[in-house]
């Protein structure tokens, strides 16, 4: 850089008439700097570089540190930070993770779009936490809306039946309502096989289930699972998002407490990439079928056939009904409170404490009240060998003419 005094030596150098080659060598410069600071009518004001402090370098170790945990969502740990303080941007944290994770290829894929309150998509996702020390395994089960991309979320222990069932009509309150039909894969609680033409046979609950509450079932079609894009994305966003804030909880309750506090300030009101628009706000166009107001466990029964020893069997134990029914039909129902209700024509006829184990036989005394005790035949007994003691031999007793009689008649015959 050329110095202001050298900058004016250079125009009175000039005005001399000396050439820009006599310039450059009596100065010792290049004749380019020499052509170029005549051509400029002041000298380039020197301006010293601040160095300013760099807004993420407090946050840098933390940022390593979710990193290490598994979080690569920056949006994510934008947030965290933002929370402790920083006041940057997201692209000098983005130019600062890019280097330090790994590259993921995307695939796109053709989006189905589904018109308001036709079809809802359901899937599980699986979760692994640090439970006392121990690995466990949770489940996520989620819900997504395919017209408003409205989602519902809940983790929960097990895949079972009863706790799909539960987790649907939890994410039906949430909602607000259902729509006319539900997309599932083939999971064992759903789907129980197909026939011989290949027509899916569906588990007999949960389709008595599916019509209480007014909406049909289907199946997403096999090998094509982006047809159930919408739900898989969600299980993606839940696990990319959701689970990468989740540092710690105290216990399942408290991890769905999370997840619904996520959903309604998250998730659910966020721009949505494809629509452009929050969830929430598209929610109002679903027109949501309102569910049976009556809960699925309070209407739905089971019928069994009462035995000869005036017993029914359910789930692995056994229960009395009173003797009159035997052979006859009657109907369960499980009130999932520890209690199990047996009818007969509409009626209650038994009531039981729902065994806690497993083979258990439980009875009420009471059913076996029209037995009458004396009309039972008391059994014969098998006789028993009587000791006899050894008799004295009878003699026959004759008159003594007798013997006279036949003596007279062997001296005739000799």
């Amino acid at each position: 850089m050329v110095k202001n005094g050298e900058f004016f030596v250079i125009k009175e150098m000039k005005q001399r008439g000396m050439s820009i080659t006599a310039i450059a060598k009596e100065l010792g410069r290049d004749r380019k700097t020499i052509r170029r600071w005549l051509r400029e009518e002041y000298p380039e004001t020197y301006q010293r570089t601040t160095v300013m402090p760099e807004k993420l370098a407090p946050f840098k170790a933390y940022v390593r540190k979710r990193m290490e945990e598994g979080c690569l969502n920056a949006v994510v740990i934008l947030d965290e930070i933002r929370a402790a303080g920083y006041t940057g941007g997201i692209t000098i944290l983005r130019d600062f993770m890019r280097p330090l994770r790994p590259q993921v290829a995307s695939k796109a894929t053709v989006r189905f779009e589904t018109p308001p309150g036709r079809q809802a998509q359901v899937d599980w996702g699986e979760f692994r936490v640090d439970w006392h020390g121990k690995k466990k395994r949770l489940y996520a089960f989620v819900m997504v809306l395919g017209y408003s991309r409205m989602m519902y979320v809940e983790f929960t222990e097990d895949q079972r039946l009863e706790t799909l069932i539960g987790c649907h009509e939890r994410a039906m309150r949430y909602f607000g309502g259902i729509t006319e039909t539900c997309l599932y894969d083939n999971m064992k609680t759903v789907v129980s096989g197909t026939d011989d033409q290949g027509e899916v046979v569906w588990n007999d609950r949960f389709a008595r289930f599916a019509s209480h509450h007014g909406f049909l079932l289907r199946r997403c079609r096999p090998y094509r699972a982006r047809t159930k894009g919408k739900v898989e994305n969600g299980v993606g966003y839940v696990r990319k998002n959701f689970w990468q804030r989740v540092q710690t909880f105290t216990d399942l309750q408290n991890l769905n407490e999370q997840a619904i506090k996520w959903l309604n300030t998250v998730s659910n009101v966020r721009l949505h990439g494809t629509t452009q628009e929050r969830p929430v706000d598209r929610l109002i166009r679903e027109h949501l079928k309102s569910p049976a107001v009556e809960p699925f466990d309070y209407v739905d029964y089971q019928v069994r056939k009462v035995s000869s020893d005036t017993l029914i069997s359910y789930e692995g134990n056994r229960y009395s009904v009173p003797i009159r029914l035997v052979g006859h039909l009657v109907s369960i129902k499980d009130d999932r409170r520890g209690g199990i209700h047996i009818y007969h024509e509409g009626k209650v006829i038994a009531e039981h404490r729902k065994a806690t184990g497993h083979r258990e036989v439980v009875q009420n005394k009471n059913h076996f009240n029209g037995i009458r005790k004396d009309s039972v035949e008391k059994p014969v007994g098998q006789p028993s060998p009587r000791l006899m003691s050894n008799p004295i031999p009878e003699v026959a007793v004759r008159p003594l003419a007798a013997y006279d009689q036949l003596m007279d008649e062997g001296v005739m015959r000799s």
